[in-house]
């Protein structure tokens, strides 16, 4: 594994605290069970109170993280356009549910692709988007799993998966999926839990049992990701690892920060250099 990213004081970390095909081979990357749960929980994702606020929170975090991400590594060249800064990007947003990441994402100027296997998420996603002039024209959702875009050739500018690694199956496929569909020089942004003994104290027992924060049973800490395993996976697809960073939510303010250490959650920025993997 390479060493050349940095871990937490890079300049895009310190700028954002101040402020494998065998899915399209029909090898399924989503795990059935989390699917029937997600399907239970439709209903929840605009609801400021519902078992999704936390998620839709995190934005405060990850869309400067993709935007900063973007602008800062300067492949592709983005608008200059303060309020559009991603006009003329394309950007596919994996596990998009009801579009929580989706809609901001296009409200910067990029054209959204958003998917999920989960049909009733995406027709949330697409009523709620409906209701905006700004950004209906933007985003389009399919209720799909990313393998099998990949026969269809198409490429984005930035792939983003965001609290998802943790609930798919097959996941060395899921992940060279997601770096297939990517454009070389295009960047790989993730956010999902570290698989530690905090991390199940924490973000399993704490997060659905005390503090309800997700519904019991949501998360299976064997399914939890460590960030050397999807360093080791990128990079193995030809992917540069340039940003690891910790996250944290505090249920008692119910706001995100950035945080020095990643043994909970934590989010990555790899970017697919010349000559990575290819569909």
């Amino acid at each position: 594994m390479t060493s050349g990213y940095t871990r937490i004081h890079s300049p895009l970390a310190r700028n954002m605290c101040a402020s494998s095909s065998s899915a399209a081979q029909g090898d399924s990357t989503v795990f059935e069970e989390n699917r029937s749960k997600f399907d239970a929980l439709v209903h929840q994702w605009w609801d400021p109170e519902g078992n999704f606020s936390a998620l839709a929170r995190m934005n405060a975090l990850r869309v400067p993280l993709i935007r900063d991400g973007l602008l800062q590594t300067g492949r592709p060249t983005v608008s200059s356009s303060r309020t559009k800064p991603l006009q003329g990007l394309k950007i596919l947003d994996v596990g998009c549910g009801g579009g929580l990441l989706s809609e901001p994402l296009a409200r910067l100027g990029a054209s959204v692709t958003g998917i999920d296997p989960t049909p009733g998420s995406i027709d949330v996603a697409r009523t709620h988007a409906d209701r905006d002039p700004e950004i209906k024209d933007h985003i389009t959702y399919e209720a799909v799993e990313v393998g099998s875009l990949l026969d269809r050739g198409l490429q984005f500018d930035a792939v983003v998966a965001s609290e998802v690694v943790e609930h798919v199956q097959n996941y060395s496929s899921f992940i060279k999926s997601c770096v297939q569909l990517t454009n070389a020089g295009g960047s790989l942004f993730f956010t999902t839990i570290n698989k530690t003994v905090p991390s199940y104290l924490i973000a399993k027992i704490a997060a659905e049992y005390i503090f309800r924060i997700v519904p019991p049973g949501l998360h299976d800490w064997n399914m939890f990701v460590p960030p050397e395993q999807l360093e080791e996976a990128l990079e193995s697809s030809g992917c540069h690892v340039r940003l690891v960073h910790g996250t944290m939510y505090n249920p008692l303010t119910r706001a995100w920060s950035w945080v020095d250490c990643t043994s909970l959650t934590y989010a990555l920025h790899a970017v697919k250099e010349t000559g990575g993997v290819s569909s």
